[in-house]
Order: structure tokens, then sequence, then C-alpha cells
């Protein structure tokens, strides 16, 4: 068995194992989907298949502490093929933030993993708990130092705007019903609300979405 397969089966022993008998394994990049073409960082990988449901909840844990206990770097950063600056590319917090696996995303802040660092877009691991509902990793990431009012490079959107985003058209994944939470967390830190989510027409539909961003100064 290899890393891929102990991780894709959820098997910690082994990949406990895998890990002691070659420590270089923390770190090699997992080939997998068609045709093998995607390569992806070990501690992203574990996000990955939680999310296409080869992992069941509870069994990301043991193979994320597997792996971090072996020196995996929580930092790793792929650079992205087309990217619009350098040093952007998606980590394995940021990851797990877009995959919808806040367990992992928790363990890997707790590790040490840098909140400030950027995806392909130049969004960040706040971007993605916020437009997700994450709302415990959005507590956690705020905690950690993450940048309020960083935007995107796509849609020019701060992690508030892709929670109220969120709130009204949650991608596949999403914690739905966590939004506003999501919302009254960033507010309450100092995230500037902008005028234009006040009078969108679905967010006004929304009471508590409205609610929420009613306590946060508007610019």
């Amino acid at each position: 068995m290899d890393v891929k397969t102990a991780i894709q089966t959820g098997d910690a022993v082994t990949l406990r194992r895998l890990l002691a008998e070659r420590h270089a394994n923390a770190d090699e990049l997992v080939r997998w989907g068609p045709n093998c073409n995607i390569t992806t960082h070990p501690l992203h990988f574990v996000s990955d298949m939680l999310f296409n449901g080869a992992l069941r909840a509870g069994q990301e844990l043991p193979l994320i502490n597997a792996l971090i206990e072996a020196g995996a770097n929580v930092d790793f950063q792929k650079p992205a093929r087309v990217s619009p600056r350098d040093g952007y590319g998606e980590t394995p917090l940021i990851g797990a933030a877009s995959l919808g696996a806040e367990e992992v995303g928790l363990r890997l802040v707790d590790a040490g993993a840098r909140p400030e660092l950027r995806g392909i877009i130049g969004e960040t691991a706040l971007h993605w708990a916020a437009i997700m509902g994450a709302d415990r990793l959005v507590h956690r990431l705020i905690q950690r130092g993450a940048p309020l009012e960083v935007r995107d490079e796509k849609y020019q959107a701060t992690p508030l705007g892709w929670a109220v985003h969120g709130g009204t058209d949650a991608p596949a994944g999403a914690k739905r019903g966590r939004h506003c939470e999501v919302v009254l967390l960033l507010v309450a830190a100092g995230a500037t609300v902008e005028a234009a989510w006040l009078k969108d027409e679905k967010v006004r539909a929304d009471t508590a979405m409205l609610a929420a961003l009613g306590g946060g100064m508007v610019r």
C-alpha cells in the first residue's frame, strides 16, 4: 500500500508506517484523478477525499495528525498554472476551507498554518471559510490574525463579501444556515460592510442576513 491508498481508505496506521519508513512521503505530491493528471499535497488530498466521499467524517483527523507529526509542510503552496501574481497558490489550509473540511482546517491552523497566504485568484482561507459557512474555522482564522479586508483578484471581494454571497448562493458542501453567524463574526471583528450589499434584493429578502450586516461599519 502507498500513501495515496492509505489516505483513500482512511488507514492511519498504515500511513504512519509509510511515513516512518520514508519521511519524504509526508510532502510527496499524490497523483490522482482522471489519468492521474492531478497532483496534490497529501494534506490537501485528505480534504479532497473527504469532499468526494471516499472518507467518512471522523476519518480525516487521524490522517492529518499522522502527516503533521511526520513533518508535513502545512504551508505547502503549489504554484498555479495561471496566476495573477507570483506567490499565489493553493495551500492545504485553503484546500480544507474550500472543500468544507472544517476539522482539517482547524487542525492546520492549530499546527501553525499561515492564514494570510493567498490562493490561485488571490483569495485567502478566510474567503473560503466564509463562503462555505464554516463559522468555527472563520472564528479561529480571525483569532490567528487572518486579514479581513484583502480582496481576491477575480471578484474584487473581501471575505465578508464572500460570506454574503454564500448566504444567498451557497456552493456545494457549504454549511447552510451558518452564513449569518459568519457575517456576525466578521462584522464584530471590524470587517467593512459595503452599502451595495444592503440594497441587494436577495440580501434584503433575508432578514437575518440584513440584521447581521446592520451592525457593521458601512462604506
